[in-house]
């Protein structure tokens, strides 16, 4: 019988010492002294390996003693200790990919995401040039449709002009043909329309006001100023973004100070234009690309 001491009994079964005294306490097992020390408590090398099967554990082979056996226990009996219910059965170990598995895998799985990525920039180029395409469309039929409104008409020919005046002359109680006076509607609609400055699609541009159509003044020129001044409120149609904007008013009167307002979906956002002598196209411009960012965060 080989006597194992007590301290490398707990590192044979990696528990500490008042664990393994439970152990005993439990399984009835008690301990004996050396046969060379009797000093020194041991236990026997079957009393350990009953104490392994009975708590599930392995011995570990550097603490073993020389004497010890490489097979432990025969296999029928931890089998029949098993379906006894005594022990409960060796856990199953997984085995863990490689380190360079792992990292073959980790490489694939970037390339996959850069070509990702790399789509959907695609996409997205696309889609913005789609867009830009139909906006110069859209600006282009609108601009259209504001030159056929202003258009003037065009004088009739010679021959035409002549029989015109000759068949009014000739009418005893022909009347001078006067400009039909406007409706009480229509002036209240003019009076609520507000001028545009809107970016056109041949990259200029365009300003209109309600009451004498296109201006064809440059903008950022003395013209612009001072018909920026005679202004209470505009609208801005820009490349990067648009917006309203008013005058200020302080104790009730106007100011020369501008602010710019965009809304969406309830919530209304406001920016500092500056004093009408500042209002250049490149400052609407960053206003309005400003108030854009705000509009697509939502």
């Amino acid at each position: 019988m080989t006597a194992v001491p007590f301290t490398l009994c707990c590192s044979m079964l990696a528990v500490d010492a008042k664990t393994l005294r439970q152990w005993l306490k439990h399984s009835h097992l008690s301990l004996h002294s050396h046969p060379t020390d009797a000093r020194v408590k041991c236990l026997a090398i079957e009393q350990v390996q009953q104490l392994a099967i009975l708590h599930g554990r392995s011995i570990k082979r550097d603490s073993e003693p020389p004497s010890l056996p490489v097979t432990l226990v025969p296999p029928e009996k931890p089998a029949s200790l098993q379906s006894e219910g005594r022990i409960p059965p060796a856990p199953v170990v997984s085995t863990l990919p490689s380190t360079l598995g792992d990292a073959s895998d980790l490489v694939k799985s970037l390339s996959s995401l850069e070509a990702t990525v790399a789509s959907l920039q695609q996409q997205v180029a696309q889609l913005a040039l789609s867009l830009v395409h139909e906006r110069d469309l859209r600006y282009e039929h609108r601009l259209s449709t504001l030159e056929a409104l202003i258009q003037p008409p065009t004088e009739p020919s010679g021959h035409l002009q002549e029989a015109a005046v000759s068949t009014v002359a000739s009418m005893p109680d022909a009347e001078p043909c006067l400009e039909r006076p406007l409706h009480p509607g229509e002036l209240r609609a003019r009076s609520r329309a507000i001028a545009l400055i809107e970016y056109g699609a041949h990259g200029t541009y365009v300003i209109m006001s309600p009451q004498e159509g296109e201006l064809f003044f440059t903008p950022d020129s003395q013209e612009w100023f001072e018909w920026l001044a005679s202004l209470s409120s505009f609208r801005f149609v820009g490349q990067l973004g648009r917006f309203s904007a008013a005058r200020e008013n302080r104790r009730g009167q106007p100011t020369r100070q501008w602010a710019a307002v965009r809304g969406k979906h309830n919530r209304t956002y406001k920016s500092y234009l500056g004093v009408t002598d500042r209002l250049t196209i490149s400052r609407l411009e960053q206003v309005a690309a400003k108030l854009q960012s705000h509009m697509t965060s939502l």
